[in-house]
């Protein structure tokens, strides 16, 4: 079991480096890596140091198996919304979109991010194929960001080729629940296609939060980095189950 523990400590503990060096001090939610990694050298030092396995196991008998039980329960439910997660990754479009939502990221003053540039492309792509479609860029400005996310997704759009005029633009969501909500408001038909374009780990807690707000969506996955793929599933099983318990997202 201590072999266990010190390879996942060595494992997650440098994958946090890994993201820090990767995408930023400041990376979201980058700062759980760090969290595990300290937990499995906790639990290496448990099971190395006498002093320690007798304080464990001075700890009542009921505490530790309730401690087990909610441990499981929580592993159970992550697990859960994983596979909703992966579920979302492999969706494709079954009708012609009228209108394709593609969801704000980071914007690094007025260039976009690498996962944002991953949304555009994808964005770009169908649009290319489907010259009726109308595309709806969403979102705000937030720290560090010169200029919305709205505007930094136009230009991209209108330098990857797509026509100023099929270009809309929503720059006041400063989340998911809000890019799709005031998105939705811009468009005067009453049942059209909707896509929304997503990176593909958020594609999934993207449509469903649509549905709660009364929108049949479809998903537009958008490629993931591979290195950060694990980091970003992992934060969205917490956002997915958050927004659930919210009434943010609905089944």
């Amino acid at each position: 079991m201590s072999k266990l523990f010190l390879i996942l400590g060595v494992l997650f503990t440098a994958y946090y480096i890994g993201i820090i060096a990767y995408a930023g001090i400041h990376a979201s939610f980058a700062w759980f890596w760090a969290v595990l990694g300290a937990v499995c050298w906790l639990a290496l030092a448990v099971c190395r140091v006498s002093a320690l396995q007798t304080a464990f196991l001075r700890i009542p008998g009921w505490m530790r198996a309730a401690a087990g039980v909610f441990l499981l329960l929580g592993i159970v439910v992550f697990l859960a919304a994983e596979c909703c997660i992966v579920s979302g990754m492999v969706q494709r479009v079954q009708k012609s979109c009228d209108y394709v939502i593609v969801l704000g990221a980071q914007v690094r003053g007025t260039r976009v991010s690498r996962a944002l540039k991953q949304r555009l492309d994808r964005a770009a792509e169908y649009l290319a194929e489907h010259p009726e479609t109308t595309v709806i860029v969403s979102g705000g400005q937030g720290s560090g960001e010169d200029i919305t996310e709205a505007k930094a997704m136009e230009t991209y759009l209108i330098q990857a080729g797509i026509e100023p005029e099929r270009i809309w633009k929503e720059e006041k969501s400063v989340n998911t629940v809000q890019n799709i909500r005031f998105s939705r408001a811009l468009i005067r038909e009453k049942n059209p296609v909707i896509g929304i374009v997503s990176n593909d780990f958020h594609v999934f807690r993207a449509v469903h939060i649509a549905k709660s707000q009364g929108i049949e969506a479809q998903g537009l996955p958008a490629p993931t980095e591979l290195f950060m793929r694990p980091h970003y599933m992992m934060r969205e099983g917490f956002a997915l189950v958050k927004d659930l318990l919210l009434g943010n997202a609905v089944f």
